[in-house]
């Protein structure tokens, strides 16, 4: 049904640009300034641990980390084929990132989990009616607090299915072509809504009080009107496809089309709104202004694009240039974050988050296929040399880099300094008293309180490690060789035989 509305007509591209969900953030990786133990084998595995985290990977196979201070956790195998990530309060885990399984710890101790395939499988559970269901799509099922609506039930879509939110309820048969709906009648027999379509001859669409859609002859004819229960209703009819009003009774909004969809020319304005709005042959030119909602878009296809919705004092705002299309610059601000995206599709991007709950920041960049980097607040800053996926993800970089990387550099964000050349066949690592060194399958460390050498892993080798009377590894403790070499510290020897230490 036609609706045309000067204030909404970005919220398609709002969409498409800024749906990624925004989140505080959570670490990806060990951090922080406590010393670390790493470890690597060529390519395919290492970790790294410090007291409270702890992080190793089998490249490209699987990952995982786990921070005890946040109570977080991640793994992924083979990702993006799967990739799970939770706290003790929530848990997602992802299959390709289209079959999902979340659940929810909440303070009454009751639970919710979630799986979907969308839109072929969904199945909830938990302590409530309200959190169990089941669907198969298109055969049956009943899908809940999806899509804007309470419940959504179908068997052999579309051949029937039927919709609910609050006292509202809508059935279909062979949708969308029949459908009928409404709310309960009240002892007057009114209906509050009521809803009718026989496709395409006639609909009709009624919220009493609110608005009033009718069309014969879907699209040809329609007519109709909006906020019935404002001072000022809208007032608005469609001639398919020559032409299209919208007017308020003030006549303080009024907007007109030639040609719609193809917009051969349409205008409009609303005074009160403080809202204006030009566009020509269809979306090649757009211009539009508006005070409430804060709006600005400029379009000129494809040379330029321009779209900005916020507030006017900047509390909250989101903004998209375009060049060229492949060229253009992605800017949001709110309370859990705020970024500043360049790119150049697919050659080169540049990504700055700061997090205002954290005051943590982040810069990422990537020159497709040759390298990527990125630096962090807290001193934590990295390159590698040819990274081969051209789209921006840390995560996917770390897991499956290190097969084709021909160089790499990294500071940790407690100065410890790794460097690698030729997928890993040679490595070294600095810490602030300490160097492992890797090369071919061999191994060397050393340390005041941790010497070591070894071949394949671990599969013949010799260390030698100071400890505590109670095993406690002083390597994670240098501090307490500020006053000299504790008195109960003693040096243990072992060798290492087919991967087990003796």
């Amino acid at each position: 049904m036609f609706r045309f509305s000067l204030s909404r007509q970005a919220g398609v591209l709002f969409l498409l640009f800024f749906s990624a969900p925004l989140f505080a953030r959570m670490p990806d990786a060990v951090s922080g300034e406590e010393p670390r133990d790493y470890f690597q084998f060529l390519f395919l595995y290492e970790s790294t641990y410090t007291p409270g985290q702890k992080e190793f990977m089998i490249h490209p196979f699987y990952g995982r980390y786990r921070s005890d201070e946040r109570a977080y956790r991640h793994s992924g195998t083979l990702y993006p084929v799967y990739y799970s990530a939770g706290t003790n309060y929530w848990n997602y885990r992802t299959f390709l990132y289209l079959f999902t399984f979340e659940n929810k710890y909440h303070e009454d101790e009751k639970r919710d989990d979630e799986y979907l395939l969308a839109p072929l499988f969904y199945w909830g559970s938990g302590d409530t009616e309200k959190e169990q269901y089941f669907s198969i799509f298109p055969f049956y099922g009943t899908i809940k607090d999806k899509l804007a609506w309470s419940e959504i039930s179908f068997v052999m879509f579309p051949l029937y299915s039927s919709w609910s939110y609050k006292d509202y309820k809508a059935r279909s048969l062979l949708w969308p072509l029949i459908m009928w709906g409404g709310t309960p009648e009240d002892e007057n027999g009114f209906k509050k809504r009521s809803d009718l379509r026989i496709f395409p001859f006639y609909s009709s669409k009624v919220h009493s009080g609110k608005y009033n859609h009718k069309t014969v002859l879907w699209p040809f004819f329609q007519w109709g009107a909006d906020d019935l229960d404002k001072k000022d209703p809208r007032h608005f009819y469609f001639f398919f496809p020559f032409y299209a009003q919208k007017r308020s009774e003030s006549g303080t909004m009024q907007s007109y089309s030639i040609l719609w969809p193809f917009t051969l020319f349409a205008w409009g304005f609303d005074e009160r709104r403080n809202t204006t709005e030009y566009r020509a042959l269809w979306f090649l030119f757009q211009n539009m202004k508006s005070g409430d909602p804060h709006i600005r878009k400029l379009v000129i296809f494809p040379f330029y694009a321009h779209y900005r919705f916020g507030d006017k004092e900047e509390k909250y705002y989101n903004e998209m240039n375009f060049y060229l299309i492949l060229l253009g610059n992605l800017r949001t601000k709110s309370a859990i974050v705020e970024s500043s995206y360049d790119f150049f599709i697919p050659f080169y991007y540049r990504h700055h988050r700061y997090y205002p709950q954290e005051r943590e920041e982040v810069w990422q960049w990537k020159l497709w296929p040759l390298a990527s980097g990125y630096r962090q607040s807290d001193g934590a800053n990295g390159w590698r040399v040819l990274a081969l996926w051209p789209l921006p993800d840390d995560y996917l970089e770390r897991t499956w880099g290190p097969l084709y990387s021909l160089a790499e550099w990294r500071r940790e964000s407690n100065d410890d300094v790794y460097f690698s050349l030729l997928f890993r066949f040679f490595s070294v690592y600095l810490g602030e008293d300490s160097s492992r060194y890797f090369f071919a399958g061999f191994h060397y460390t050393n340390s005041p309180y941790l010497f070591e050498v070894g071949f394949l892993g671990g599969l013949i080798g010799y260390s030698r490690e100071t400890q505590l009377v109670d095993g406690t590894p002083l390597r994670f403790y240098p501090g307490l060789y500020n006053q000299g070499r504790p008195e109960t510290a003693e040096d243990r020897r072992y060798l290492h035989l087919f991967w087990m230490r003796f």
